[in-house]
């Protein structure tokens, strides 16, 4: 019998191929998870963004986070800068040169979707939303803290 989990990162190992040779991960550009946090910033239009946002709305690990924080600003995609009340946290605030890269990848990712889903009716769709959903409420009921 075939296990779901292997067929999940398989299909993830597929996905990440296939964005890779028609382009997305070429020259530098963002990973996944820093596209993830690229979206996440840009998404709050003008308003602050802070590391513990990001690390609560996504599910990250504060130093799993923190990592990916330095190699993006050593990347020139992020810049931190002191907040004017509290000095002790950064406020993370994108690049032109990262806005430039999310609308790069985010036209690949976007075609990636329409390839990966093609053939796949609205129904179908849905059961594998629900599912997906299930398997990680799933996990989560576990009680072990994952992210």
């Amino acid at each position: 019998m075939e296990k779901a989990i292997y067929q999940i990162k398989n299909l993830n190992h597929t996905i990440m191929r296939y964005c890779y040779i028609t382009g997305a991960l070429k020259d530098n550009l963002p990973t996944p998870a820093q596209m993830q946090i690229l979206h996440y910033i840009g998404s709050k239009k003008g308003k602050k963004v802070y590391q513990r946002d990001i690390a609560v709305s996504l599910g990250l690990r504060r130093a799993t986070l923190s990592e990916i924080l330095k190699t993006m600003e050593r990347n020139k995609l992020i810049s931190k800068v002191s907040d004017e009340k509290d000095t002790r946290i950064k406020e993370i605030i994108l690049s032109e040169n990262a806005k430039e890269k999310f609308e790069a990848v985010k036209k690949n990712l976007d075609a990636t979707e329409k390839a990966a889903i093609r053939g796949i009716n609205q129904k179908e769709l849905e059961i594998f939303f629900k599912v997906v959903k299930k398997m990680q409420e799933n996990l989560n009921k576990e009680g072990i803290d994952i992210c």
